[in-house]
């Protein structure tokens, strides 16, 4: 049996894990999972729910050095990885994001935009938190058009029924996520790999930066390792957006010449959304059935 080494215990190395029916090692400076989508709810103080999980089956190391061609990896703690199949998976620091996040808390007043379109999703759900928080907000971005004029004009029509005015230059700009020391983003092929290595979740140039995308990559990346498909990867952008009163659940791969653009509305969307966060905390990561709704 070929080893194989995931770098990172976020959504994408977890769902590779699991797809590999744990037939892999996980190496990250983390021994828990982190849900983002539930502890920014924490933050904001909307929801008191748990938003973390122990992972007992990591192997802690920060990975300070690696060569793609020669597929290894060094830590910080002085070991070294030769796998035969390496999966990076490290995912992107989101502490300037979360900083930047408890900064705009204490204003009343909140222009809110974001520094990349690839994560203008996180600009818009905000906005809707924050204004159910009673501050005043206005929202500066193309309301995700790149998914479809659908999408974009739901968001935009459901911002004007809450209350939120749409701006061209704002002074709230959250922060970029970047991959960790030593990574960098990268150029995958169809089949999510670059210079022989597999690359998933945050860390491809010009993905969105959704949880459900990510854990999309792992669990095909883990499909390709074990020849269970010989089909590039088809990327598909899936996300909720709770408005409060009710939620926008929205489908759609135009971003890659597709032609899916669904738009659901509806209260039964947000409770899916507090689900979902409870979910995935229950299942340390794990996608489950929740891949095929």
């Amino acid at each position: 049996m070929m080893k194989t080494l995931i770098v990172g215990a976020g959504y994408a190395g977890l769902n590779a894990y699991y797809s590999l029916n744990k037939n892999a090692q996980i190496l990250s400076d983390k021994d828990y999972f982190l849900f983002y989508t539930a502890y920014l709810r924490a933050m904001l103080n909307l929801s008191r729910g748990k938003y973390t999980a122990n992972l007992n089956f990591v192997t802690l190391g920060k990975v300070i050095e690696y060569d793609l061609d020669q597929k290894w990896v060094k830590t910080k703690e002085g070991k070294e990885f030769n796998p035969d199949n390496l999966v990076l998976a490290v995912g992107c620091d989101r502490s300037g994001q979360l900083s930047f996040i408890d900064k705009i808390l204490s204003k009343e007043k909140i222009s809110i935009s974001v520094e990349t379109s690839q994560e203008d999703y996180l600009a818009v759900q905000l906005a809707f938190y924050l204004r159910n928080r009673g501050k005043n907000v206005s929202y500066c971005g193309n309301a995700l058009q790149d998914l479809g004029e659908r999408v974009s004009n739901a968001i935009m029509e459901s911002m004007q029924e809450k209350g939120i005015r749409i701006e061209e230059k704002c002074e709230d700009i959250i922060p970029e996520c970047r991959p960790p020391y030593p990574f960098d983003f990268f150029d995958v092929d169809p089949f999510l790999r670059y210079k022989g290595v597999y690359v998933i979740g945050d860390l491809i140039k010009g993905y969105p930066k959704v949880g459900e995308l990510a854990m999309r990559t792992g669990i095909y990346v883990a499909k390709y390792i074990k020849k269970e498909t010989v089909d590039p990867f088809t990327p598909i952008f899936i996300n909720i957006i709770d408005t409060g009163d009710y939620a926008l659940h929205i489908r759609s791969n135009k971003l890659w010449g597709g032609n899916i653009e669904v738009v659901k509305r509806s209260k039964v969307r947000s409770l899916m959304k507090r689900f979902i966060e409870r979910y995935y905390i229950f299942r340390k990561g794990k996608m489950g059935l929740l891949y095929y709704l």
